[in-house]
């Protein structure tokens, strides 16, 4: 069993720091064999690339994402596959009016399936700001030149103009060819490469392999019906990660793995259920002891952006204890401390099917009424809190 030692010191120093950010390995894969395509799924609805979809994802305990992009008529870069009559507009339940390539006014307030948001790339860094361990898979579309290069400095601009260029790092660029991966390098040297055979109609996988080992190019992507014995093996002879593209059914997610592929594209199967076809979700709790003083304490802890988190109700009994009320219609939840803890109105919804939804709370966390500004998280309904910052209020 973990144990931790929290002092007042080792939390001031701790809480000292603005925010925390995740540490992301090099090898993203081994933690991540699925990835959300076009965004993932909300509310039953597929290929998106809307705000619910990248929210929900999230929640389900997706931490890599890919999303489809393409420009506005006046030039906005947007999540969006296509502007096709047959395509999206037809996917998305939207009539086309007038031109089918959409201006950005238009683009924005034209709901995706009647009532998901509609999102632009400045959007999208927003939302990787807010979720800070988020990477995203760019399905860029366009193969020249200009395009490419136009499309990857836009991304650099806004990541620098919104304040956070340190997202850059956590975007995966899809080459379709090899002079793409130069063209994007002339852009910005990003840390992570996947090259996708989609539209190169009789790939040679040695040669593929072979290009990628040499060039720091840690993954390659190729739709399932490629994804043979002979195939993969090739690839991952040269140290590379595989994955298949878009794997909806589980059966073929079993046989996929058993052909040695690494991961999958998904619309659809979550991480909660990658125990079904021989998997485990790298998101996990774990039973931790600290020593809170002199006395140790075990708490049921969960890594939500870099901190440990813990269900505040065994947080309430450490220190001078408290008691939580939640004020709906006031959108708060207020501890006092010194009095003892019953439970939360929230808390009805908790269930115990272990799929460690994740959901930001929606209350502000008050201690005797006043704002603490401390984020707190529902995991499967019920109320999470990171341990230091809530040990800090309780024992000062």
């Amino acid at each position: 069993m973990k144990r931790k030692r929290l002092t007042a010191l080792a939390m001031a120093a701790m809480l000292g720091v603005s925010a925390v950010q995740p540490v992301f390995a090099a090898d993203w894969q081994s933690q991540n064999p699925l990835i959300a395509h076009a965004l993932g799924e909300a509310d039953g609805k597929i290929e998106t690339n809307s705000k619910e979809a990248f929210i929900t994802s999230w929640e389900n305990g997706y931490r890599v994402v890919e999303g489809d992009f393409t420009y506005t008529s006046d030039g906005t870069l947007v999540l969006r596959h296509d502007f096709d009559a047959d395509g999206s507009y037809y996917r998305l339940e939207i009539e086309p009016n007038g031109k089918l390539v959409m201006d950005s006014k238009t683009f924005v307030e034209t709901p995706v399936v009647y009532e998901q948001t509609a999102i632009t790339a400045v959007d999208l860094l927003y939302l990787m700001m807010e979720y800070p361990d988020m990477y995203l898979v760019t399905d860029t579309k366009d193969t020249d030149k200009a395009t490419v290069q136009r499309q990857f400095n836009d991304l650099k601009k806004i990541a620098n103009n919104i304040g956070a260029p340190e997202i850059l790092d956590r975007i995966i660029p899809q080459i379709y060819h090899k002079d793409m991966l130069n063209w994007v390098k002339e852009i910005y040297p990003f840390q992570n490469w996947i090259f996708t055979l989609y539209l190169i109609s009789n790939p040679n996988y040695g040669e593929i392999a072979d290009f990628c080992a040499a060039n720091g190019i840690g993954t390659v992507t190729l739709h399932y019906d490629r994804a043979t014995k002979e195939n993969v093996g090739i690839l991952k002879a040269k140290g590379l990660k595989v994955y298949a593209h878009t794997v909806n059914r589980y059966l073929m997610f079993e046989d996929l793995l058993q052909m040695g592929v690494d991961g999958i594209y998904t619309d659809r199967i979550k991480p909660y259920e990658l125990e079904w076809v021989g998997l485990e979700n790298s998101r996990t709790l774990t039973e931790q002891a600290f020593l809170v003083g002199d006395k140790e304490m075990t708490f049921t802890t969960l890594d939500i952006f870099g901190k440990a988190h813990a269900p505040l109700r065994q947080l309430a009994e450490v220190g001078k204890k408290f008691s939580a009320e939640y004020n709906k219609e006031a959108g708060t939840l207020n501890l006092t401390l010194g009095k003892k803890f019953t439970t939360l109105g929230n808390e009805m919804l908790m269930d115990d099917s272990g799929r460690l939804v994740t959901k930001k709370a929606d209350f502000k966390l008050l201690v005797g009424g006043k704002e603490t500004g401390i984020q707190c998280f529902y995991v499967d309904g019920e109320v999470y809190a990171p341990i230091e910052e809530i040990l800090n209020l309780v024992q000062k």
